[in-house]
C-alpha cells in the first residue's frame, strides 16, 4: 500500500496550472496525496482558493492573506475584506504573510505594515498563521514578538534556513514546513543540517508547487512545473535523512497538519 501524505501548501491557483488544474489535483489524489492546502497571496486569489476547495470539499482546503510581494496592493479595506474572508469555512489559515527582504517587490515599510494586519487578526480569530520569511529574519521575529497573538499558532512555510534560526521559530511555538528545497545539494546545506533537530511533532511537508521543483526530478522528467503529486520524492529525501520510514513519516506529519490546521482534524 502507498503511503500518503498531506500537502500543506500548494500555490494551485497560479496561472501555470490554468489549462489542467483538475488533471493536476486529480494525478495527486491517485498518486498518494491525501488532502492539500492551497494557498493563497492575495484577497483575489484567496476568493479562488476558496471556490476552488468548494470544488474538492474535504480534499482541498485554502489559506486567505496577502503575500509581502503584494503588500504595496493592498486596499484601504484589507482588513475588514480579509476578516470577511476568515470566516469560509474552507479556510485553514492565515495567509501566506510575512516579509521577504529578498526581492523586495514591496517597499519593506509596507510589507511590515500589512504583516502587523495580519499578526493582528489572528488574535480575532483562532486559525494558524501561514507564514513566509526570506533574507528578513530579525524583523520577522521581532514583529510575530511584538503583535502576535499570545498563543502563537503557525507554521514557517518552506523553511530554508539553519539550525539557529529555525530554534528560534520553535521557540515561538511554530512548526516547520519542509519543502523540495531539501533536494537541491546546491543550496541545502544548511537545511540538510538543520533537519535531525527539528521535533516530530512539529515537522510538516510541501511541495509550494509549482515552485520549487525537486532539481534530479525536474531533469528526469524534463519539466520546472512542481506539481503536489511530486510531494512523496521530498518525504523519501526527507526521511532517509531522518533515518524513519515513510510509513512513519506520513504518520507523523498527517497528525502534525491535522492538529495544526483543526479543520482538517476534523474529517
Amino acid at each position: 500500500m502507498q503511503d500518503s501524505f498531506i500537502d500543506i501548501g500548494a500555490n494551485l491557483t497560479d496561472q501555470s496550472f490554468d489549462q489542467d488544474r483538475d488533471k493536476i489535483i486529480e494525478d495527486s489524489f491517485k498518486n498518494g496525496i491525501e488532502q492539500i492546502i492551497v494557498t493563497s497571496s492575495s484577497v483575489n486569489e484567496s476568493l479562488k482558493s476558496i471556490e476552488l476547495a468548494r470544488s474538492y470539499k474535504g480534499k482541498i482546503w485554502a489559506t486567505a492573506g496577502i503575500h509581502p510581494h503584494n503588500a504595496s496592493d493592498a486596499s484601504e479595506n484589507f482588513k475588514e475584506d480579509l476578516m470577511a474572508i476568515l470566516n469560509h469555512d474552507e479556510v485553514v489559515a492565515i495567509g501566506e504573510c510575512g516579509l521577504d527582504y529578498f526581492r523586495n517587490f514591496s517597499s519593506k515599510e509596507e510589507q511590515r505594515n500589512i504583516f502587523k494586519d495580519h499578526l493582528e487578526l489572528a488574535h480575532k480569530v483562532d486559525l494558524p498563521l501561514f507564514l513566509h520569511q526570506r533574507d528578513a529574519h530579525d524583523d520577522f521575529l521581532g514583529m510575530i514578538k511584538d503583535y502576535g497573538p499570545k498563543e502563537l499558532k503557525g507554521v514557517a512555510h518552506c523553511f530554508t534556513g539553519n539550525k539557529e534560526q529555525m530554534e528560534s521559530y520553535l521557540d515561538l511555538g511554530l512548526y516547520i514546513g519542509v519543502t523540495g528545497w531539501l533536494c537541491d545539494s546546491r543550496r541545502n546545506s544548511e537545511l540538510v543540517g538543520a533537519i535531525n533537530y527539528i521535533p516530530k511533532d512539529r515537522l510538516l511537508i510541501e511541495t509550494d508547487s509549482p515552485y520549487l521543483m525537486p532539481k534530479s526530478l525536474s531533469k528526469s522528467l524534463k519539466t520546472r512545473r512542481n506539481e503536489p503529486q511530486f510531494l512523496g520524492y521530498i518525504a523519501k529525501e526527507l526521511a532517509s535523512l531522518m533515518e524513519i520510514s515513510l510509513s512513519e513519516l506520513s504518520s507523523i506529519t498527517r497528525t502534525n497538519t491535522q492538529t495544526l490546521f483543526a479543520k482538517i482534524r476534523a474529517l
